[in-house]
């Protein structure tokens, strides 16, 4: 918020070597620490290489608006809220201080005795009652025995109705056009429980004077027991016994490739961005680090492509990042939930509403602009894709007798006859004829020592 810290003055201030050397120390490391969540190009090489990174994190906190500051109003199936902190959570994100409906804990999601103890990513809220308990699981669901009331939510109906609606508001004189550009708004990701939001990567935009229907469709893919036999890189999925992440409790694929720039960062520049979950021994990247952790993204992209065409690359400064890309392989867990959203939007004239019920906009709200959020699930149902075996044994069984039976007139119990008159047969054909030889040369010399014992005497 400009009216916080104006981030656009004193990217100037900071800019220019004579009134730089008039700021105070607190003015510069507030700049530099907000250099973070602006886009890379502001960040200078001059400034701190680390942070302090609770420090840090405050600072950033501290010019973020608060939740009131952000809504003016929820409803969760259609009942309004007292307050919108019933539904939503502050979170720590890589774009700085975010909030979210019906995430997990952070004590289900992360490895907590792994993290520092720095600062929280996903502190308790009132958006998660403490007489509700978890009950829902990446991998199996809701169980039968859970209660309507639980947590997460059960989205239990479609429609405009049954979703999510919220109005959030921003002032004016608090949008700074530097730090993020031209383009104003809010940034909203759809994301499963069990996984950290990323909005670094991907996000549909809710504008300022607008109203925004998102109509969601779940995309589920599960994978059949029967292929737990098979190794990971051939079903292409995890199951969650498969793969151990160090930070957090629940795999997916997105997880995993956090976990996996995280460790790649700290190796390749010496620490990490605040938003990334990591130990308490990891430095914090700060302003003049930001070009190191920009590199490392792509560097990692690469690297991950060099090792499946397996190439060789003799660039020794990769050291130790090329074996934590090499072991990184983030296949998608073979559960996933994803969500395909349909967008559409309108113009959302809040002023014209004051105006046809004649009354007059308050003064100190002239200058306020909203956006207007609708989300809901499109259908009541949806298709879940598996993912099983193309062909099984009895699957192959079962072709090759049908096909053969087809053409050839052949049938399994053929199989049994041929194998029988190859071997059994032939065996026991054998076998009798050698016991009738063996019969006839008993037979034989029995027949010679009776004609030798019957012969008469004669001297």
């Amino acid at each position: 918020m400009q009216t916080k810290f104006n981030f656009t003055e004193y990217y100037h201030l900071y800019n220019n070597l004579e009134t730089r050397a008039n700021l105070s120390t607190e003015d510069r490391n507030m700049f530099e620490d907000l250099t973070l969540v602006c886009d890379d190009h502001l960040a200078s090489a001059a400034g701190r290489r680390f942070s302090n990174s609770t420090e840090t994190v405050e600072n950033i906190k501290s010019v973020s608006p608060n939740i009131t500051e952000v809504f003016l109003g929820c409803k969760w199936k259609d009942i309004p809220k007292d307050s919108c902190q019933n539904l939503f959570s502050p979170i720590l994100t890589e774009e700085g201080l975010c909030y979210t409906f019906n995430m997990l804990s952070a004590e289900e999601l992360y490895r907590v005795e792994n993290l520092h103890k720095d600062y929280e990513y996903l502190a308790k809220s009132d958006a998660r009652p403490e007489n509700l308990t978890t009950f829902w699981n990446l991998e199996n669901g809701y169980p039968t025995e859970a209660p309507i009331e639980t947590y997460p939510h059960r989205g239990s109906g479609h429609g405009a109705k049954a979703g999510v609606t919220f109005l959030m508001k921003s002032k004016e004189i608090d949008l700074d056009y530097l730090c993020r550009g031209p383009v104003q708004g809010f940034k909203i990701l759809l994301h499963n429980p069990a996984e950290l939001p990323r909005l670094s990567q991907q996000y549909f935009r809710s504008p300022l004077a607008q109203e925004v229907v998102v109509a969601v469709k779940p995309k589920m893919m599960t994978t059949s027991d029967g292929l737990k036999p098979y190794p990971p890189e051939r079903r292409q999925c995890y199951f969650p016994s498969e793969r151990y992440l160090k930070y957090f409790k629940i795999y997916t694929q997105s997880n995993c490739e956090m976990e996996c720039l995280t460790n790649f960062t700290y190796a390749r520049c010496g620490c990490v961005h605040f938003g990334m979950p990591h130990g308490p021994n990891m430095e914090v990247c700060n302003t003049a680090s930001v070009a190191c952790i920009k590199g490392a993204r792509l560097e990692l992209v690469v690297t991950d492509i060099e090792s499946g065409l397996h190439v060789d690359n003799d660039n020794d400064t990769l050291g130790e990042a090329r074996q934590i890309a090499k072991k990184c392989k983030c296949l998608p867990a073979c559960t996933s939930i994803e969500y395909e959203a349909e967008t559409s939007q309108a113009d959302y004239d809040w002023k014209a509403l004051f105006t046809a019920v004649k009354t007059p906009v308050p003064e100190e709200d002239k200058d306020l602009m909203y956006a207007h959020v609708m989300i809901f699930f499109k259908e009541p149902q949806f298709i879940t894709s598996r993912r099983s075996e193309l062909y099984g044994q009895t699957d192959f069984l079962a072709n090759c007798g049908g096909l053969l039976g087809l053409f050839m007139g052949f049938s399994i119990l053929s199989v049994v006859e041929i194998l029988y008159f190859l071997t059994l047969r032939i065996c026991c054909l054998i076998c009798r004829k050698k016991s009738k030889e063996r019969k006839a040369s008993i037979a034989l010399a029995k027949e010679y020592k009776k004609s030798e014992g019957v012969q008469p005497y004669s001297d």
